[in-house]
């Protein structure tokens, strides 16, 4: 029998990254854990309350970080994979245009999406 663990690892570092994600039937989405879902949530009623970030350049800074200059994109840290992008260079929190591939700090990115590969090297792996 093997071991479901050891086989994860295996498949990591072979590139195969098929890991089982949850997905949110409704929105055809990778679905958020209750404490992200909670985020996500936090972070809109701030928007709606004090205006997307960096609307006014004043405030809460999103730190966002274009595509370029995103060295985490490929381990799926980046805004197409956050709960809040809307598509279209579209953020549901941030004022500026945003980039797929871009990020900012306040990424709220489902459980199972980031790969934690880095560079051939497993850095994280959570369950």
């Amino acid at each position: 029998m093997e071991n479901p663990i050891l086989k994860l690892i295996q498949d990591l570092v072979s590139g195969n990254n098929s890991i089982i994600v949850e997905m949110d039937k409704v929105k055809n989405k990778p679905k958020l854990v209750p404490e992200e879902q909670e985020l996500a949530d936090s972070l809109l009623k701030i928007a709606e309350k004090y205006g997307k970030f960096n609307e006014d350049e004043t405030g809460i800074w999103a730190g966002y970080i274009d595509a370029r200059e995103n060295e985490v994109a490929q381990i799926g840290v980046k805004c197409s994979n956050c709960a809040l992008y809307e598509g279209n260079g579209s953020c549901k929190i941030i004022a500026q245009s945003v980039e797929p591939n871009g990020r900012c700090r306040f990424a709220v990115i489902p459980d199972g999406v980031v790969n934690g590969i880095v560079d051939g090297m497993i850095k994280k792996v959570k369950k």
